[in-house]
């Protein structure tokens, strides 16, 4: 019965579509041979155009880019941030779509002051495209129920009637009690459907804890596949989600003014595939406005090929990512080997060498840790910050394990406090960086 009724949600969905000429569904055949064929010529006129339909697009018709007309390199566009796009909110508005339809897109301002920008109606569709078929590779299929698991703030909330139309369960990071989470499995136990999980990392990350400390045994539930976001995902956590739930893993990496950026495709490359039908993406250096090599760590830099309203040209996120050639789900298309994070969740070590953040994840390997947060005060101080029932008896342990890609003259303190604060957005810093290199 639950699986007719997923069918049946599909069927209504692309027949909803077709109703409306098709529009959906013309995008997300776009993307597929976009994608599919990315190392042919097609695919390559393809998005050339894209970007110079954009380019001439966003010269023409916003008093920003207006000096910009008539250049045809990307590279002689500048690079941009939010808060240029902010200070000049009217100048990236398009005149085309002053009176058009569009949709506002703000972010929660986690990082700083909230970001607000316009995407036009095509945009929209495009990225609902992108979801479709990227994640529809990782297993979720229009009609599987949606755990969405996030801080549900009451700008983002779901009417009943639009909830159970797209089949999403609200799940609220905000609530995550041992009740709250004892219910949540409870409930994922009885649900037969077919489902998916779309989750912050770090609240993915709470999930296995408390399995872990109720001792529970792997859940036997449909579980399609697990889709984390928002922020990295450790092995150890990785590894704990296949033990209980017994489906895939994937990490996707998008963020709220663009889109879905990259997913993991595969179930054995932890890469994640550019989305390349919908974006061009550069990798800048840290402090200068020049591509590294590949397998460089770099500011990750975004150029929107679909959002007409408010242009992003060279839109730098604030992420630093590793781009390389190797491990494509498509063939020839460069992938993510890594996202490390915002510049602000950058570790130095003692040297004043950038340090991955991923090593921070070692302490998801005590179970007796239920919440951390690392921060950097000054250029050798650190301060590790836990939240245990108990002092451990490891502190020492830990300590040199950090010194050895800290420094070993690196003084490093273990704070315990008794929750690590949400943001405003529901996820919780693993990484805070108080002394910035240069400063």
């Amino acid at each position: 019965m639950k699986q007719l009724a997923e069918k049946l949600r599909n069927k209504i969905f692309w027949s909803l579509d077709a109703l409306k000429r098709g529009k959906l569904i013309a995008h997300y055949r776009d993307i597929a041979q976009i994608l599919e064929n990315y190392d042919t010529p097609e695919s390559q006129k393809r998005r050339a155009n894209l970007l110079k339909q954009l380019l001439n697009h966003a010269s023409d018709t916003t008093e920003f880019y207006k000096e910009y007309k008539n250049l045809e390199n990307l590279e002689d566009f500048p690079v941009i941030d939010k808060c240029i796009i902010r200070d000049n909110f009217d100048a990236f508005q398009s005149i085309e779509y002053i009176d058009k339809s569009k949709q506002k897109v703000s972010t929660s301002g986690s990082s700083g002051t909230p970001f607000m920008v316009y995407q036009n109606s095509n945009k929209v569709i495009r990225n609902r495209a992108d979801t479709i078929y990227l994640q529809g590779i990782v297993g979720f299929k229009i009609g599987y129920r949606l755990y969405y698991i996030r801080q549900w703030l009451e700008k983002y909330r779901l009417n009943n009637l639009t909830r159970r139309m797209r089949n999403i369960e609200m799940v609220n990071v905000a609530d995550f009690s041992d009740n709250y989470l004892e219910k949540l499995i409870t409930t994922l136990r009885k649900d037969t459907s077919t489902k998916v999980l779309l989750s912050y990392s770090s609240a993915l990350r709470e999930i296995c804890n408390y399995l872990e400390r109720v001792s529970a045994k792997p859940i036997e539930t449909n579980i399609s596949s697990i889709i984390a976001m928002a922020e990295g995902l450790s092995d150890d956590t990785r590894d704990k989600l296949i033990k209980y739930f017994n489906t895939n893993v994937y990490l996707r990496y998008s963020n709220q003014e663009n889109g879905i950026l990259s997913l993991q495709l595969s179930k054995i490359n932890n890469s994640l595939q550019i989305n390349w039908a919908s974006y061009f993406i550069e990798i800048l250096h840290p402090e200068k406005d020049i591509p590294v090599e590949y397998g460089e760590l770099g500011r990750v830099v975004v150029t929107d090929l679909f959002n007409y309203c408010t242009p992003f040209i060279r839109y730098d996120t604030g992420d630093f990512a590793i781009m390389t050639q190797d491990g494509g789900f498509f063939k020839g298309s460069p992938v993510f080997l890594r996202v490390e994070g915002r510049k602000m969740d950058i570790i130095y070590n003692t040297q004043g060498l950038v340090i991955s953040g991923y090593n921070i994840h070692h302490l998801e390997s005590y179970p007796d840790i239920k919440q951390f947060q690392f921060v950097q005060e000054d250029r050798a101080k650190y301060r590790i910050k836990l939240v245990t029932e108990n002092r451990l008896k490891s502190e020492e342990i830990i300590i040199n394990h950090f010194k050895t890609f800290l420094g070993t003259d690196a003084s490093i303190e273990i704070v315990y406090v008794e929750e690590i604060k949400q943001l405003a957005s529901g996820k919780r810093r693993l990484i805070i960086n108080n002394y910035q290199k240069g400063n």
